[in-house]
């Protein structure tokens, strides 16, 4: 007969039935389950047992081979993973028995991590360790008085087709992937956007990276055009602690046109919404691998900047980035 399940008040319910003398027929038709003989035995001598008819999970025996480690052991490797979570397996081996004398194989410490303390291999985050979270409380609290669409977004990035080739590939079991390099020494391209809420609003690249003089020259020819006086919108230019974005004629430039400039706090990337642009702009790059067979990448990288940095998407990552958006519709 296969398992059955029944409710507890199924089981009181026969239980009583038998100590009060009922047939084992009579009970069947009574509970209107037809109840095997070797059920009604176990849960009467578990009544017998235990006054109870329900067995208490906390003495169900331990299915399994037993465990090596131990309370303490466990309490360390799961402090040991919180402090360094970066250490290989072969680290913390070593550490738990440095510190609790219990020797594991480096296979064991991975099957404990892993399906006993639910502590699994990912990809780590970076944090610059010099964030300052005051600085980045202060820039937030200043920035909730700026409507979103007065806010002007400007950063730098490289593109290289060697660096956006594809990461995996497919093939049989045993056999290996390989990936085709069509440039060896290719070119790494620079890209200078600028974007506000309503999207891309001036673009500028180059073969080299940007330097003080090119990006005064993108500011004061390409970008301010497409700005106005402060306030308003599209009249806040914020960029990061750069030093090019520093220099006394970024200052210069932009106090002649009427912008206000709000450099970011250090090492946040996550409070500028230009960085994200970046990311899909990659990202499509790396699925079409264009830049690879394009003899023109630079044209290729404008377009994939377009293409990107629409009204919509700059809206969704205005917002994403915890700035004052309004309705869209307005």
């Amino acid at each position: 007969m296969v398992f059955r399940s029944y409710a507890p008040a199924t089981k009181v319910t026969v239980v009583r039935m038998m100590q009060q003398g009922f047939s084992k027929s009579n009970i069947r038709q009574s509970v209107g389950y037809d109840i095997s003989n070797q059920s009604f035995a176990r849960w009467n001598q578990l009544f017998e047992e235990t006054r109870r008819v329900i067995r208490d999970p906390d003495t169900y025996e331990t299915r399994g081979r037993p465990t090596i480690l131990t309370t303490d052991d466990i309490t360390f490797m799961i402090q040991l993973v919180r402090t360094n979570p970066g250490l290989f397996l072969s680290e913390l081996r070593e550490g738990l028995y440095d510190s609790t004398g219990t020797l594991l194989s480096v296979e064991a410490i991975h099957h404990n991590l892993v399906n006993r303390l639910s502590i699994t291999l990912k990809k780590a985050g970076t944090s610059n360790i010099r964030k300052c979270l005051v600085s980045k409380y202060n820039y937030v609290d200043e920035m909730r008085f700026f409507p979103a669409n007065w806010l002007v977004f400007t950063d730098e990035s490289s593109f290289c087709d060697r660096d956006l080739l594809r990461t995996s590939g497919r093939s049989e079991i045993g056999s290996p992937v390989e990936r085709l390099v069509v440039n060896q020494n290719s070119q790494r391209i620079s890209l200078l956007p600028a974007i506000g809420i309503d999207g891309l609003l001036a673009m500028a690249t180059t073969l080299a990276t940007f330097k003080g003089p090119k990006f005064e020259n993108f500011l004061e020819f390409e970008l301010i055009p497409s700005m106005n006086r402060y306030p308003g919108p599209n009249s806040v230019l914020v960029c990061d602690n750069a030093n090019i974005h520093r220099g006394e004629n970024v200052q210069r430039i932009c106090d002649q046109a009427g912008i206000r400039i709000i450099h970011l706090p250090t090492y946040c990337p996550e409070l500028n919404p230009i960085e994200l642009c970046f990311g899909a702009m990659k990202t499509k790059l790396r699925g079409s691998q264009i830049l690879s067979t394009s003899s023109e990448p630079r044209a290729e990288i404008r377009l994939a900047a377009a293409e990107v940095m629409t009204a919509e998407f700059c809206y969704s990552i205005y917002e994403h980035c915890g700035y004052c958006v309004g309705d869209p519709n307005e």
